[in-house]
């Protein structure tokens, strides 16, 4: 296998805010090992946001880039309120306007400062917003609570029920859920469903070798469980919710491109705008040691093809030469990828590693291939395996 040498960037990760309104226990920015949270300014400035936006145009320019996407992220993204993000929104309209680059901006938000002003701006400028949710009260309010201890889900229910009315539902992307094991998947999934998304994302603890998932022990492959309780239940039940974990594992596993960071030998394609015009790695890296995500690069005084160069960017894309031995000799490399790269960390040997979660991948993709296979036996592929868009 080659190492795909041509690094190109067409998600940008913007921290538009870098405080948040809640204060979720197993949170990778405020409650993991980096805090370099504390030293960024609260807001990017229209300064900052009118810089970046003409430094990734140029490098759309100059690398023949005609669509990229552009997230609102934090921190909470809502923060600053309508007025604020319309004035962020104009200035990457102003920049792009002059470049032939077609952009996109989604939000990943907590939803608990969503309004109908706000739905009102994101109508009219076509953008999304997926909100974080881990499902219903019992178990989101276990880990999503306010920086006093109190529970979020009741009030974020008041904003979905505005999100999800006939007027809003266009910009309402889906969720973004992160597993407790301690929960009954079957009970999260289909309270989830029931605000009709049209998209979820499951998504594994950013847990490592050093800091264990929750209940991980003796191998056993208790998230692996989990997981495919909630496969079986979707797969067969022909949901119009897009599951995107499960949706890249079985284009996967007909040898199809992953579009995930966390599968597959894919390049990663984004870098993270911080507040302050830092420009950053993967930010999840902030979980495994301070510092691991830091550049050294800002939209001020560097451009993308520099940073492009940069050591933490080429481990991010190497894919398979990055894996250390045992991923390499392994059956489902080319769809597991060895996992997402801040799982693969320990202080002793740092990303030469498998997945913390390995055995939970080889479990799920197996049974995945497995179902999948079965599953399109003298059958129509498109209609058995993507009708549930």
């Amino acid at each position: 296998m080659k190492r795909n040498t041509t690094i190109r960037f067409t998600t940008f990760v913007w921290k538009i805010s870098s405080r948040c309104n809640l204060n979720c226990s197993y949170c990778y920015i405020y409650n993991g090992q980096d805090n370099n949270w504390k030293n960024q300014p609260p807001f990017m400035t229209a300064e900052v946001a009118s810089q970046a936006a003409l430094n990734i145009a140029r490098y759309c320019n100059s690398n023949s880039i005609k669509k990229i996407g552009i997230v609102f992220h934090g921190g909470e993204p809502l923060l600053g309120g309508a007025d604020y993000l319309a004035k962020i929104i104009s200035t990457l309209e102003n920049v792009f306007h002059k470049y032939a680059v077609k952009f996109y901006i989604s939000i990943q938000s907590n939803g608990l400062l969503f309004s109908p002003e706000i739905g009102d701006l994101l109508l009219r400028k076509n953008v999304t917003l997926s909100i974080s949710l881990d499902g219903p009260p019992v178990i989101n309010d276990k880990n999503r609570i306010d920086h006093f201890g109190n529970p979020s889900t009741n009030l974020l229910e008041s904003k979905l029920h505005i999100l999800t009315s006939s007027k809003y539902r266009k910009i309402f992307g889906g969720f973004l859920c992160v597993i407790n094991i301690e929960s009954n998947p079957i009970l999260v999934l289909e309270y989830l469903l029931s605000y009709e998304p049209a998209s979820i994302d499951f998504l594994l603890p950013d847990n490592n070798h050093d800091y264990l998932p929750l209940g991980m022990k003796n191998n056993n492959t208790i998230y692996a469980d989990w997981l495919i309780e909630i496969f079986d239940y979707w797969f067969s039940h022909k949901t119009k919710t897009n599951v995107r974990m499960f949706d890249v594992l079985i284009r996967s596993v007909l040898g199809q491109r992953s579009t995930m960071d966390s599968f597959g030998l894919t390049p990663m394609e984004f870098v993270v705008i911080e507040t302050n015009g830092d420009i950053e790695g993967l930010d999840v890296l902030k979980t495994t040691y301070s510092g691991a995500a830091r550049l050294g690069y800002n939209v001020f005084e560097n451009t993308l093809d520099q940073v492009s160069s940069h050591a933490i960017i080429k481990l991010m894309q190497r894919g398979f030469e990055s894996l250390c031995a045992e991923c390499r000799e392994c059956s489902i490399v080319d769809i597991c990828g060895g996992g997402y790269l801040p799982h693969r960390y320990s202080t002793k040997s740092e990303f030469d590693n498998p997945s913390v979660y390995c055995n939970d991948l080889m479990k799920l993709i197996v049974h995945i291939k497995n179902k999948v296979f079965s599953e399109i036996k003298g059958s129509n592929l498109n209609e058995k395996l993507f009708n549930h868009k």
